[in-house]
């Protein structure tokens, strides 16, 4: 199975699967058709292929929130000139490829506020079915009860105005608009989200010293809740805390890159091979060093014709190196991300981190001109007197 697919087109938008959330929803049917349904009350008469039935939908429903919620930002940035194709779904969550540089402050505020809202409308309207529906099967019931509280949780915590969520970024969106600078907006909006994850902390530490009977301050009974609550406040105080923070490093990294080209991070005679270079002398050569992590294949006129990575020749045993050639388990050109030395510093950030890659080729009317790397933006960004010379990739 290929790591993604694709599972349709909506509108324009590309919907695309990881293998992890196949996973992911196969282990969510089996957890709620065996272990989960049954112990409902209401369920416990039920065919196993109602409960199989039900627990298919339920898992599907999951999946589908979470694509309406992300289409709802690609409609909504469309509509306003931002570009939005593909929506990628992995394990219990999804994101779309919508540019996190927008070109106007309300942009973002609108764009953001959408997904939460479409939410809040799926969630409103299974509890509107529910309500109205009349004698409704306990199955059709508990759907509808399932879809309610997922849909109303995903918009109430996308809304809390914490980066990188959606209300945090909308939040951001107005500041900006309001003090005209992008920067001082995510300060800003990065410190209301830590106050907010620290008074999350604060409480949940608070209740997780002080309920119960054993507390050496017993709180009044409405305060008192199960243990586990405030362990899991800890967590999501913790995590919303670090989230903000990534997004201001990532704020004061753009800053420190802001109208630097590919040309002045790439390095401009990167390592290359013919088609027909063994696999072990590409080992030998190129991968012994602490920094080669993948070759350039090219013909004579440094045409680009693929990439061939280090983990591409590992899978192979060392009796088979010997024969096997760059040509034959590269990966082709035309399946290749690429950026141009025009292209914004930014925009090979966006691609390494989305797809996971360690190095960029930089290509200019097919020919191999440079290549970027992880190490190369990371090396740029340090202050100049700290910097040693570039590396260059052996």
């Amino acid at each position: 199975m290929p790591r993604v697919f694709t599972l349709g087109t909506v509108g324009g938008v590309v919907i695309h699967a990881r293998t992890s959330a196949v996973i992911a929803f196969i282990m969510l049917v089996w957890f709620l058709a065996m272990l989960a349904l049954p112990g409902y009350p209401a369920l416990r008469d039920e065919r196993p292929l109602t409960l199989w039935s039900v627990a298919f939908v339920s898992a599907l429903a999951l999946y589908a929130s979470t694509v309406l919620h992300e289409m709802a930002h690609c409609v909504v940035a469309r509509r306003r000139g931002v570009p939005a194709n593909t929506i990628t779904v992995s394990f219990f969550g999804g994101h779309s490829d919508i540019p996190q540089e927008y070109p106007r402050p309300g942009d973002e505020a609108l764009i953001s506020i959408a997904g939460p809202l479409v939410s809040l409308a799926v969630s409103g309207s299974a509890f509107a079915l529910g309500e109205l529906l009349p004698n409704p099967s306990e199955p059709l019931k508990l759907l509808l009860d399932g879809i309610f509280v997922l849909n109303g949780w995903l918009a109430i915590y996308n809304l809390l105005p914490v980066l990188p969520l959606d209300g945090g970024r909308a939040l951001r969106g107005v500041i900006w608009r309001l003090r005209g600078n992008f920067i001082e907006a995510t300060n800003i909006s990065v410190t209301v989200g830590r106050l907010l994850a620290g008074a999350l902390a604060a409480a949940s530490l608070a209740l997780l010293v002080f309920s119960g009977d054993g507390g050496p301050t017993p709180l009044p009974s409405w305060l008192k809740v199960d243990r586990g609550f405030a362990v899991i406040g800890l967590l999501l105080a913790y995590l919303l805390n670090n989230g903000a923070r990534n997004v201001q490093r990532s704020a004061e990294l753009q800053e420190r890159l802001s109208g630097l080209t590919v040309a002045k991070v790439m390095i401009s005679d990167p390592p290359t091979v013919p088609p027909g270079t063994t696999l072990a002398e590409i080992a030998s050569q190129y991968f012994v060093s602490d920094r080669g992590r993948a070759v350039a294949v090219v013909r004579d006129d440094q045409t680009l014709v693929g990439l061939v990575a280090y983990s591409d020749v590992m899978k192979l045993p060392e009796d088979q190196r010997a024969t096997r050639t760059a040509g034959q388990i590269m990966t082709p050109a035309a399946d290749l991300v690429t950026v141009t030395p025009e292209d914004p510093v930014e925009t090979a950030i966006r691609h390494m981190a989305h797809r996971h890659l360690n190095q960029l080729p930089v290509v200019e009317e097919g020919r191999l001109v440079g290549m970027i790397d992880r190490v190369n933006v990371l090396d740029l960004t340090q202050p100049a007197n700290g910097r040693g010379g570039r590396r260059r990739a052996r």
